[in-house]
Formats: C-alpha cells, structure tokens, sequence
C-alpha cells in the first residue's frame, strides 16, 4: 500500500520535474536566442555606423582628393604662366641688353657723325654765296660750342645741329633783302635770290652789282628797275611777282 502510494504520486512528480526542466531549458533557450538577437542587433547597429563612418570618410577622402587635384591643376597652370612671365622677362632683358648695346655703339658714332656735319656745314657756308656771313658765322661759331659742351646730351646737340641745316636749306628756296655796307662803307641794298643770286642796288638806284667770280661785278642800268621791284617783292611793299634778275654766269 505504502508503495503504490509513492509510485502513484512519482509520476506526476516526474512529468512536473520534466516540464520545469524543459520550461527551464526552453527559458534558457530564448534567453540565450534573445541574447544572441541583442547582439546581432548590437553588432549590425555597429556594423551600420562603421560602414557610415567609413563612407563618411571615404566621402571626406574623395572631397580631400578632389581639393587636391584642383589645386594641382591651379599649381600647374600657375606654374604655366609663371613659366611664360619669366620667359617674356628674359626675352625683354635680351631686347634691353641688345638695346644698350646699340645705343652705346650710336653714342660711339655720333659724335664723330655730328662733328663730320658741323664741319660740311662750314665747308658748305664757305662756298656758298657771301650773304649774311657773320650770322651764318656766328650761328657755326654756337655749334661749335654746343657739341663741346658737357652740360648737353647728344639729342640736344644733334638738334641744334639739324636746326642750323635747316636754316641753310631754306636758304635755297627764299628770297630777301636787307640794307648793309660794302667793303668801303657804302650803304646799299641786297638781295638774295635763292641760292641763284646775290645782287646789291644803291640807295639812289643809280648803281647796282652781282656777285660773281668772288667779287662784286657791276650791272647794266637795264636791271636797276628789275632790282628794285625784286626788292619791293621782298619787303611786301607789292605782291608777289615774277621776279627777272640776271643769273651768275658759269665758269667755263
């Protein structure tokens, strides 16, 4: 009796025993499953801001890297152009060099150029016509001085030199008269015609010469009227008119 009693009631004991352990095993199961979920979860959560993070840099990586090579394009193509400015500076300092080098070699060869023209112009005075002798003196006397002087760059002298050329060649296609002595005091008119002829008339018109062969040659009376109107011309006491004066006869 006693022991039907304890195999009666070992059964059901055993079933709860079973269940409780299964129950147990089955908590422990899920707690562990659940666990094992939290941290996959945790890890992919993980996972998920390591990926983020790493696009992120990759993005930062690819924006450094884009900077990079724009300012290697910028470098080189201000290198370009720094390349050009130093070749143009280079080009100029040649032309410079080149410059300096002629303006010397002109300042070498203009003096003597200036002088051989100063000394032209006086050859030219002496075998012209004598008219206006001490201006024309004077003014070659000036010269002299210019192209002596140190206080005058080269292009001032060069200047007063073309001045005086330019004077004499005027000469050559002017014509005019003024009132002078001859050699023995006499007061008389002359004119110049040009380079074509150096005349003088009288104060009282009676008389009048041509300078020819290097001395004065007397006129016939028939140009005294000629020789007055030219001189009238010449002084705006008429207008302008054709002028007939006798020409410097040539040596033969």
């Amino acid at each position: 009796m006693f022991l039907y009693v304890r195999h009666q009631y070992a059964l059901p004991l055993i079933l709860m025993l079973s269940i409780f352990v299964a129950h147990t095993a089955n908590a422990t199961t899920l707690a562990t499953v659940k666990s094992a979920d939290q941290q996959g979860l945790k890890a992919s959560q993980q996972a998920q801001q390591q990926h983020q993070q790493l696009d992120q840099q990759q993005q930062e990586l690819q924006q450094q890297n884009h900077q990079i090579v724009l300012q290697m394009q910028l470098a080189d193509h201000y290198q370009q152009q720094l390349n050009h400015q130093i070749q143009q500076l280079q080009d100029a300092i040649i032309q410079l060099q080149h410059q300096r080098q002629t303006l010397r070699e002109t300042r070498m060869q203009l003096l003597p150029l200036m002088q051989n023209m100063l000394t032209s112009l006086q050859q030219l005075i002496d075998a012209d016509l004598p008219f206006l002798q001490a201006e024309r003196q004077a003014r070659l006397d000036a010269l002299t001085q210019t192209l002596a002087s140190a206080e005058l760059d080269n292009g001032e002298k060069m200047t007063r030199l073309l001045d005086a050329y330019q004077v004499e060649i005027s000469y050559g296609y002017s014509s005019e008269s003024w009132q002078g002595k001859l050699p023995d005091g006499s007061l008389v008119t002359f004119l110049r015609a040009g380079r074509l002829g150096y005349y003088y008339l009288s104060l009282d018109q009676q008389s009048a010469a041509i300078w020819q062969q290097d001395r004065w040659q007397p006129l016939d009376t028939q140009w005294l009227a000629p020789l007055a109107q030219a001189i009238a011309v010449t002084t705006s006491q008429i207008p302008p008119a054709l002028m007939q004066l006798p020409l410097i006869k040539e040596v033969e």
